[in-house]
């Protein structure tokens, strides 16, 4: 049963006076070390109170979890439920049929946005949008050597990319309805269903798309898709061969040849401006000698 530890019923007046709704779904398992800095990250959102509605799905956790969202959820109006389940993709769908929002976006424990006027930024352009997907980029850390980079996805979005990429979940803004009308994650997967959703939703259904050139939240790469490569390589080889037709393996191979023979042209050409330069200088030797 879900929980809603707002005890007043100015929220209730309020949320009238929204006209659009992001619903932040926090999904987490004996995440004490991690949830807080999630959860401060949400409820810190200039537009908290206005726009968002932050669900939190707790598998049944046995550390301080629970601890720490009871602390949080009897200051702000957060809903969640703690409940055993069957993996991470069964949490997030979970999250999927109890938010309200116009639009979802899941932030899990350990990830949190990069600034606390991100999604202000990003109301306008969510509430006056006709697009089923809104993503932005990623910026991704090492907890233990601090090292970072930056997920840039763009806009050249196809087959090719998808064979070894997906958007990410933690800057993507999926409108409530392609998950009424096309389903949600796959559970028998335990890190591959976000390639198979966006896959399905982008390629194979051709969803429509805006890409937000900006940074939306910080990810620290220590979970299970960067730590167990074994399992991602398991899954991942899964996924290619059942999620990929024949036609779309060909203009993959196809995409692979151009890029190869791209980059033997780039390099030839290196080459022989190397070259020429080594022929000028000894040419220059010896009209000079």
């Amino acid at each position: 049963m879900i929980e809603d530890h707002n005890k007043t019923n100015n929220w209730d007046k309020e949320s009238k006076r929204i006209q659009m709704k992001i619903s932040i779904i926090t999904v987490c398992k004996n995440a004490e070390s991690a949830i807080e800095r999630t959860m401060l990250s949400v409820v810190t959102q200039s537009c908290f109170v206005e726009n968002i509605e932050y669900l939190i799905i707790d598998g049944a956790s046995t550390d301080k979890t629970i601890e720490i969202i009871k602390k949080y959820a009897d200051k702000y109006p957060i809903k969640w439920i703690s409940e055993p389940d069957s993996g991470i993709y069964n949490a997030m769908n979970k999250g999927i049929k109890i938010a309200s929002g116009d639009y979802l976006l899941f932030l899990n424990a350990g990830d949190y946005f990069v600034h606390y006027n991100t999604l202000g930024l990003l109301v306008n352009l969510l509430k006056d949008s006709v697009f089923d997907v809104i993503y932005g980029d990623l910026l991704c850390v090492d907890p233990k050597s601090g090292e970072y980079s930056i997920k840039a996805v763009g806009e050249a979005l196809g087959v090719n990319f998808f064979f070894v990429n997906t958007l990410p979940h933690q800057a993507t803004f999926y409108n409530k309805n392609v998950f009424k009308k096309f389903g949600g994650y796959e559970e028998n997967f335990k890190i591959i269903s976000d390639n198979i959703i966006n896959k399905k939703l982008l390629c194979d259904h051709k969803v429509s798309t805006k890409y937000v050139n900006q940074i939306i939240s910080v990810f620290l790469n220590d979970g299970i898709s960067s730590t167990n490569k074994e399992l991602d390589l398991q899954e991942r080889k899964i996924f290619q061969a059942k999620y990929f037709s024949e036609e779309e393996i060909k203009e993959i191979e196809k995409q692979k040849q151009r890029e190869e023979t791209l980059r033997l042209r780039k390099e030839q050409k290196s080459l022989l401006r190397f070259l020429s330069k080594i022929f000028a200088k000894f040419y220059e030797l010896w009209v000079t000698r």
